[in-house]
């Protein structure tokens, strides 16, 4: 990857790379190492896309690997709120951060990145299958599963 392309794809993904870490691993020093290595790991790697938009897929690709591999050692992910995930509750006006927090962690991590990527990233079903390294056609399912895991968890909170 040549020089200018590195600052193009650097200043068009980064801070949405950086937000995606941040939100799944909700600790900072986790998230500069890994935003730090996804970008590393783009630059040691023989990947040959020569536009942005591949190479923010490729990154977000590496990004969910890495914080897999982080979770599987750690056994721990906090999480904080998705805001749109909130509002599409019936009942989001009574929620507040805590509840949703709770709720948010009882999913499995899986769930949650692709809920992020879903929601706040807007990845197409496409998008998130080469992200997460499931089937285009697996994902449509597995987010149907994470949107009725978060509404089910939201309602027991707030009953």
């Amino acid at each position: 990857m040549h020089d200018e392309l590195l600052h193009q794809v650097y200043e068009a993904v980064g801070a949405d790379l950086y937000a995606y870490i941040e939100r799944v691993c909700a600790n900072d020093a986790d998230a500069d190492d890994l935003f730090q290595e996804s970008f590393a790991r783009l630059l040691g790697s023989d990947f040959a896309g020569d536009n942005v938009a591949d190479s923010r897929r490729y990154l977000f690709r590496i990004a969910t690997n890495l914080m897999r591999d982080r979770f599987r050692w750690s056994r721990r992910w906090g999480f904080t709120v998705l805001p749109e995930l909130i509002g599409r509750a019936p009942e989001s006006r009574y929620l507040d951060e805590i509840d949703a927090h709770r709720a948010l962690a009882t999913l499995k991590p899986r769930q949650r990145a692709l809920l992020w990527l879903a929601y706040v990233e807007g990845m197409t079903h496409d998008e998130i299958a080469a992200t997460v390294g499931v089937g285009s056609k697996s994902v449509r399912v597995l987010l149907s599963r994470a949107r009725k895991e978060i509404l089910n968890q939201l309602g027991e909170h707030l009953s």
